[in-house]
């Protein structure tokens, strides 16, 4: 195994940047003319959506403090970025609209901004295309910061009939990020008297999964000259462009309802008006997902065994909301569980309710894990698997409790969690370059690849039950940074009645200042005569590996393997035996190293040899314990 140091990973910046320029007395500026202008100004309604670059043919766009850095498209949007040195000074100006003189005109543009940085526009209109002439605003100097676009609305008033202009400017203070525009909408003439737009447009959805939506909104009050309106000859409403309802001769101001079925499960855009004779009013628009999408993923999963043997009962928590967060119905969500988080092996399925109850194993003399997925489903799909804690189900280890990992192989199950991005597994001397703590190649470790890598390890269960010092013990491997301190850490968790509780961080540079394997040690007297889960948790912060050896759960003073019954009396392995020197009158025990027992005696020789077969054993004299290697 080498030992190598973990290359933080480095993150790339990507985006359009400008080289600031120092500001000059120089007045003149950049002007990008439309190349193939129109033959005649246009008379609105006008729209553009600057969906595509063919807009550039017709615009005009002027980059005032000439820093290079100026309104052009980018992915279906037309965008500004900022400059480290200068203030943004750059406009954006549509081709010549044809307005007519005493009439109102609505004007509405989707704008959002990079970041949470403030950044600044207004909207002018003029009769030229130039900063100076674009002096009528529209929508005044405004600041904003958000990164989902918002649309934002003004009136276009022409004292008189003829050609004019409108134009974005963005005036950002410098070091921002940038504004990106869409949707620019200039309403149809429409006279003083002609009514201001609907208000309170709200479309609430059927969290039941129904393909209905609920629509209210509120007539106008005033025309859009500020007057009180009179009457209204209706108020139209429309899904994505298209009227499904006309409400007649409304009152102005009154409330006003609607309940629209839509063709199946989509994102629409509602939209409203107000008409009189003067002509029809601004839009008012919104948009709702109407029907049902996804679930969101099901959190809060337990799994807990019964008292039945074999027997467990997976728990979550009720999902509320659908993968975009709109309210979902609980009474309306169903629920798969799958074994094992496989996801072709269904075991139940249209579960109502937030738990299940069922027989895991048939088979409980060998304890083992278990682990399911649980899936959340509506009429709109299925959300992803979300996997319950490991469980290990069966009889608890007896202590003392002793793995080793003698070969490279575990003598006891263990869980990993395939979502963690650091993996546990188990290494041997030969393919790693180091030598096990206690000299029977093989050892535990977590190896990570990035920094702040992290995985969990845990045991089976053990019974702790007849120690009266319960003290965990256990080696790790120490390894000295080269240029600074290895801050990776291991925390040791007891998990007990399905909860965690850490008792202990160790921090790599504090063990030793040498490497190689120390010794650390963590009482487990508050879990006295509990059944127990041991939980590790690795987290990489500077080195790939976290190795520990000859995990031990024996009585204080009574673990680890350099401890004897006094300073007179020996155990050690042989080839084919077990020797026991010194022990003369006392009682001996032998197990496996997962707590099983194989014989127990009284010694009765000072000098004592057991025949066994070649393997790993725990041979206990007394209250000590220790682990033999029989060759």
């Amino acid at each position: 195994m080498r030992i190598h140091y973990i290359k933080r990973a480095a993150l790339s910046l990507c985006a359009a940047m400008s080289l600031g320029l120092s500001a000059t007395s120089q007045v003149s500026q950049s002007v990008t003319t439309a190349q193939n202008a129109q033959a005649e100004p246009l008379t609105p309604p006008y729209s553009e959506t600057f969906a595509d670059e063919s807009f550039l043919e017709s615009y005009t766009i002027i980059d005032s403090n000439q820093d290079g850095t100026k309104w052009e498209p980018y992915f279906g949007k037309v965008q500004i970025s900022y400059n480290s040195e200068l203030d943004m000074d750059d406009w954006l100006i549509t081709p010549a609209l044809n307005l007519e003189g005493g009439k109102m005109y609505s004007f509405s543009i989707e704008i959002m901004t990079g970041g949470s940085f403030n950044e600044t526009f207004e909207v002018m209109f003029g009769k030229d295309k130039t900063p100076e002439a674009l002096v009528n605003p529209i929508i005044e100097k405004t600041s904003i910061a958000h990164t989902v676009y918002k649309a934002y609305t003004g009136t276009i008033s022409p004292a008189e009939s003829g050609t004019f202009y409108v134009g974005i400017h963005g005036c950002s203070q410098k070091d921002m990020l940038s504004l990106s525009i869409k949707n620019l909408k200039i309403g149809a003439a429409a006279g003083a008297s002609t009514p201001s737009a609907p208000s309170n447009l709200v479309v609430n959805t059927r969290t039941n999964g129904e393909l209905k939506a609920d629509i209210s909104l509120t007539a106008p009050t005033l025309d859009l000259n500020g007057q009180d309106l009179t009457e209204l000859e209706s108020v139209k409403l429309m899904r994505d462009g298209n009227l499904i309802k006309t409400f007649s001769t409304p009152e102005p101001g009154s409330e006003l309802t609607f309940v629209d079925e839509v063709p199946e499960c989509s994102r629409y855009t509602y939209s409203a008006i107000a008409v009189n004779a003067s002509g029809e009013s601004p839009a008012v628009e919104t948009k709702a997902f109407v029907g049902t999408l996804e679930p969101s993923d099901p959190t809060g999963i337990t799994l807990v065994e019964t008292s039945t043997p074999g027997e467990v009962t997976i728990t979550w928590t009720p999902v509320t909301t659908d993968i975009r967060g709109n309210n979902l119905d609980p009474e309306f969500v169903t629920y798969r569980i799958y074994s094992e988080g496989s996801q072709s092996n269904l075991l139940f399925s249209n579960i109502s309710g937030t738990s299940k109850t069922f027989k895991a194993l048939d088979d409980t003399s060998v304890q083992t894990f278990v682990q399911y997925s649980v899936v959340a489903e509506t009429k709109g799909g299925i959300s992803n698997y979300v996997y319950s804690p490991l469980l290990p189900i069966g009889p608890a280890y007896s202590t003392p409790y002793h793995e080793s990992f003698a070969e490279g192989k575990a003598s006891h199950i263990f869980g990993i969690y395939p979502e963690d991005y650091a993996l546990w597994s188990t290494y041997t001397t030969e393919d790693s370059e180091i030598e096990s703590q206690d000299g029977d190649n093989g050892f535990l470790g977590s190896e990570g690849s990035y920094s702040e890598d992290t995985g969990t390890f845990d045991t089976g269960k053990i019974d702790l039950s007849g120690l009266t010092t319960p003290t965990l013990t256990f080696y790790i491997y120490n390894i000295i940074g080269e240029d600074e301190a290895n801050n990776n850490e291991l925390s040791v968790s007891v998990v007990h009645n399905g909860n965690s509780t850490l008792l202990e961080t160790f921090k790599m540079y504090e063990l030793s200042d040498k490497d190689g394997w120390v010794k650390v040690e963590v009482s487990l007297n508050d879990y006295k005569d509990q059944i127990i889960q041991l939980r590790l948790f690795s987290h990489h912060a500077l080195l790939p590996y976290i190795l520990i050896d000859n995990i031990r759960i024996d009585n204080l003073n009574g673990s680890g393997i350099e401890t004897t019954v006094d300073s007179s009396t020996k155990i050690y392995g042989g080839t084919g035996k077990i020797i026991v020197t010194g022990a003369n009158g006392q009682t001996l025990s032998i197990f496996t190293p997962d707590g099983r027992l194989i014989s127990t005696q009284k010694v009765t020789e000072t000098d004592c040899h057991l025949t066994t077969i070649p393997g790993i054993y725990i041979v206990k004299v007394g209250q000590f314990a220790t682990k033999v290697v029989v060759k």
